[in-house]
């Protein structure tokens, strides 16, 4: 009686263990899927139609993860910061110079929009509202960097945060620019467009420097 219970309370485990899976993969393929459309077609062209159509259920399925499109991509940014976090902590691990892990940082935040170009995109349009607690868990990483390269402390240190990071995404964005325009930048600057960011953020780097 008791081999029963135990082999039916198995079978019942692997089976919710079983569906559990199934529900992952299909969340999965449902933010991939989308992702794969608007590398071709742009986000604007994601409809959960074509979701659906694309991993080869119904809609219904697709709204029974996600409430409607905005809550999709809400999730594909919240995944697009952590996996920003994930590789800014890896390329940190390889560096010990306060001003090399400052520089390294940056590095992988343009290595991830222009191996990212549709997510990166969406993280940081100006209509989607700003994922405040994923994103603090990037700042919080880089405040003690900062202390270490300029010195500063408060209200100083996040200043100097904030016009890093409008130097980060503000270069990304006029070369992403220049590129869809088809803008020979390289022509007028001299050097390809990852060492131009090099230089200015070296620039930045050694401009809040302690002497």
């Amino acid at each position: 009686m008791h081999n029963n219970v135990r082999f039916y309370n198995a079978v019942n485990m692997g089976h919710i263990e079983r569906k559990k899976r199934e529900k992952e993969n299909i969340r999965t393929s449902i933010l991939e899927a989308a992702l794969t459309i608007a590398k071709s077609e742009g986000w604007k062209a994601v409809t959960i139609r074509k979701i659906a159509k694309a991993i080869e259920y119904t809609s219904p399925i697709v709204y029974e993860y996600f409430k409607n499109k905005d809550d999709l991509f809400w999730e594909i940014i919240l995944l697009g910061f952590r996996k920003l976090l994930q590789q800014g902590e890896a390329k940190l691990e390889l560096v010990q110079n306060p001003k090399e892990k400052l520089l390294a940082l940056s590095l992988a935040h343009w290595d991830f929009a222009f191996e990212n170009r549709e997510l990166y995109s969406l993280m940081f349009n100006l209509e989607r509202p700003y994922p405040n607690e994923e994103a603090q868990k990037g700042i919080a990483l880089i405040d003690e960097i900062f202390q270490k390269v300029s010195g500063a402390t408060g209200e100083e240190v996040n200043l100097l945060v904030f016009n890093w990071l409008c130097l980060l995404n503000g270069t990304i964005g006029m070369i992403m620019q220049f590129e869809s325009a088809d803008l020979p930048y390289e022509e007028k600057f001299s050097v390809p467009p990852r060492s131009l960011f090099i230089k200015f953020l070296q620039r930045f780097i050694d401009s809040i420097s302690m002497k």
